[in-house]
């Protein structure tokens, strides 16, 4: 006859589509009895569904003798049951120390850095854990004391990644009924008593103490709570993805930008949602953004004008550009000065690895012949005629320098090359991307941009220079 407790792990791993023939899963045992409870399930299952387990024992260092002793304990335990075994020693007080945590953040840490370095290195599909519905129950009340948003509210994950938890709505006193009926040993971690750690004082005082004054336990209500909220989070998350792919303007590795007059009409609980997934697409991790740097964020994208900005954690940094919000892990790059003569009459010629450029003069009866009339390009587009005749130096393609003029097209007058960028709303980080045709060092074309007033075609112009640019990143105009 099958124990009910195996029997429920196998219908959680149906419902999960989990432990499969062929599986391999990895398993930590402490040697307390959630442990071992759930090593002796997983043993059970694997008989009967053909996959395999391997056993991760992490000696935390803390405690001793008392901690060789559990350590001895899961080694005699894996062998008699006949389960390979892993066995890692780690001084987690001294990384406590190094990295300024908590010693029970360090542990975790350390804990799962062993799991997954055994997955790495064995293959396997999950690590499985043992916690259960009172360690959750105390998760989602630890993380309302600390103030956590909604997904601290979720509390664990029953499968995260490949993170396995096959007991989380099971109850403590399933685990110690199943113990006792297959009289398995376990042993007692002294420190579960210390009532210094936060979830100790909940677990040994507060629930019981709640219990005791109000005739419910805890466990139930926060279970509850934790799978009622996890809908309402699942689908804020979709459709914070859906928002996330509207007010998105660009994606590449290390950058994305958003339309920031799109993104603030957003409702708050979105706003936060698309800069949590533009946080995790670009550092691979939902951890290390806290509410106070979503808050920034906030503040950066609402004020007016541009140039502001907030830095992140792990050099991610948040800034707006007109009515871009820009959210990247990039370094500055230092613009790389070019400049490239054009020799008249070119076909296709190749400047700076990027362009290609075409090139030739007609006369006004040659271009009227060809082409069936004059007319004047659009501004914004790749091709553009000019007075050859104006012509003194010689033209050439090139990046803008410091001091540049230019007298645009239509305008009253000259300006500095960085004014009309600003007056262009032209954002700060696309401004020396943008290559110049030049006489000389006098700027003709801001290239896709705007034409120079100086060079225009007139009633009196007699040669015409024909320019088409070919940018593998624009669709150029064509004439």
């Amino acid at each position: 006859m099958i124990a009910k407790l195996v029997e429920k792990v196998g219908m959680w791993a149906d419902k999960n589509n989990v432990l499969h023939s062929g599986t391999k899963v990895v398993a930590g045992v402490s040697g307390g009895a959630d442990s071992v409870c759930l090593l002796h399930v997983l043993k059970q299952l694997a008989k009967e569904r053909s996959f395999s387990v391997v056993a991760v024992h992490v000696n935390h260092m803390l405690r001793g003798n008392e901690a060789i002793e559990d350590e001895s304990f899961v080694a005699d335990l894996c062998k008699s049951w006949d389960i390979p075994l892993r066995i890692f020693r780690e001084n987690v007080k001294a990384l406590a120390e190094k990295k300024g945590l908590s010693v029970e953040e360090a542990g975790r840490i350390v804990r799962y850095n062993c799991f997954r370095t055994v997955l790495t290195e064995t293959g396997a599909n999950y690590i499985a854990v043992a916690h259960h519905a009172q360690d959750q129950a105390e998760t989602v009340f630890l993380n309302l004391l600390r103030g956590s948003g909604l997904d601290g509210l979720c509390g664990m994950e029953e499968i995260h990644g490949q993170v396995m938890r096959p007991f989380l709505t099971t109850e403590k006193r399933e685990i110690y009924d199943y113990i006792k009926r297959n009289k398995l040993k376990y042993k007692t971690d002294s420190s579960n008593l210390d009532n210094l750690y936060a979830r100790n004082t909940i677990r040994n005082i507060v629930f019981p103490l709640i219990e005791k004054e109000t005739g419910k336990s805890m466990v139930p209500p926060m279970l509850r709570a934790s799978l009622l909220l996890k809908a309402d989070r699942d689908y804020l998350d979709r459709m914070a993805l859906k928002h996330f792919d509207g007010v998105k303007d660009m994606e590449e590795q290390g950058t994305i930008i958003l339309n920031r007059k799109s993104f603030l009409k957003l409702h708050p609980a979105m706003k936060g949602r698309v800069l949590r997934i533009a946080w995790e697409r670009i550092t691979g991790t939902v951890k290390g953004l806290e509410s106070k740097h979503v808050e920034a964020a906030f503040e950066v994208a609402g004020k007016k004008g541009t140039g502001k900005s907030v830095n992140w954690p792990g050099g991610v940094r948040v800034k707006t550009d007109y009515n871009r919000l820009i959210i990247t892990k990039k370094e500055v790059q230092k613009e790389k000065p070019f400049r490239h003569d054009i020799q008249i009459p070119c076909t296709e010629e190749v400047v700076d690895g990027k362009l290609k450029v075409t090139a030739r003069v007609y006369t006004t009866g040659e271009y009227i012949k060809t082409f069936g009339y004059i007319v004047k390009m659009k501004e914004k587009g790749l091709v553009q005629l000019f007075d050859y005749n104006k012509i003194n130096e010689g033209i050439n393609i090139r990046s803008r320098l410091r001091g540049d003029v230019f007298f645009p097209f239509g305008s009253p007058g000259k300006k500095k090359l960085k004014d009309f960028f600003i007056d262009e709303k032209i954002p700060g980080d696309m401004r020396g991307k943008i290559p110049l045709l030049a006489d000389g060092s006098k700027i003709m074309w801001v290239i896709g941009v705007r034409t120079a007033e100086d060079y225009k075609i007139t009633e009196n112009t007699k040669e015409i220079l024909y320019v088409k640019i070919t940018d593998a990143n624009i669709n150029p105009s064509r004439r």
